[in-house]
């Protein structure tokens, strides 16, 4: 094993917590120095509502936090329809940070198949670039070019009995410029403060129906805790719901999402089976013009769940 290119970082000295949040896989994370500044005054100032330039602030700061080194996961995709049999996928996901933001490359086995098997068989490769120009690529077959999804195409089911699209993978509306602040409101246990992402004029986002999404950031660790796109009419289209985070190699992760689709009363649940935090991953692994193929990374390195 070259372990030259799979590498774990010193967090002996860390001062910064991170929670990864997997919306799709994209990353949220957490300071544990601001938390301590605000969590003095929680309980007397639960529901309290926030000033534009606190507002744009926690925007920002959700925006641009990340997780102290790459990570990869072996991940579980139960489909849970209103009506039918469930259907689970397997899955890899490798998740780094480059200079437009984070990214994530993410491998779907064929049904039932786990990950730390022997012969597996790739349902889909997929490459999702997150940041303010998100991309998304993908392949059938690991000696196929991947392929760049444009347009519908970004808002179809990954697979088969999947919610899951690229859109909702790529989150791009976490850059939209245009957005509301709404107020404090209760996402399960937790507080939330509320902003309304504008979907912008002329863009795909508008042309597939979508007016607006709504996120709710954690009010005392800025992490994502709910997303809800919303229709014309303000109707929830869909909604991505964080159920539970777990503490692994000395910093926090999602552990378990769901998505739900609010058109077919589909949901597809998302649980992180197994994690490795703290790498140094190739470069390549996430370039869909020179992909080389992720080395197996030790079991050993893994936290199971």
């Amino acid at each position: 094993m070259h372990l030259n290119r799979i590498k774990l970082l010193n967090f002996k000295k860390r001062s910064v917590a991170a929670v990864c949040a997997v919306t799709g896989f994209f990353c949220v994370f957490i300071s544990a120095h601001s938390f301590a500044q605000r969590a003095g005054g929680e309980a007397a100032d639960r529901y309290k509502t926030i000033d534009p330039e606190e507002g744009g602030r926690r925007i920002a700061n959700f925006r641009n936090q990340r997780l102290e080194g790459d990570y990869c996961f072996h991940f579980e995709l139960e489909h849970l329809p209103r009506r039918g049999e469930r259907v689970t996928y397997y899955g890899t996901m490798w998740g780094s940070w480059n200079e437009q933001g984070p990214v994530t490359r993410i491998q779907l086995l064929s049904n039932n198949q786990n990950p730390e098997g022997g012969a597996k068989s790739v349902a889909i490769e997929l490459i999702i670039q997150n940041g303010p120009v998100p991309r998304a690529w993908s392949r059938l077959d690991a000696n196929a070019d991947f392929k760049l999804l444009r347009g519908d195409a970004l808002y179809e089911s990954v697979l088969p009995n999947v919610t899951y699209s690229a859109f909702d993978l790529q989150m791009p509306f976490v850059y939209w410029d245009e957005y509301v602040y709404e107020g404090p409101g209760r996402v399960q246990s937790r507080i939330a403060q509320q902003f309304l992402m504008q979907a912008p004029a002329g863009s795909v986002a508008r042309q597939r129906g979508i007016d607006a999404v709504r996120i709710g950031l954690d009010d005392a660790y800025d992490a994502l805790l709910r997303i809800e796109v919303l229709d014309e009419q303000q109707e929830e289209l869909s909604r991505f719901t964080v159920e539970s985070f777990k503490k692994i190699q000395g910093q926090y992760i999602v552990k378990e999402v769901t998505l739900k689709d609010y058109t077919t009363r589909d949901r597809t649940r998302f649980k992180v089976k197994a994690a490795s935090v703290g790498l140094v991953l190739e470069h390549n692994v996430f370039n869909p013009c020179h992909a080389v193929e992720p080395l197996e990374i030790p079991q050993q390195m893994f936290q199971v769940l």
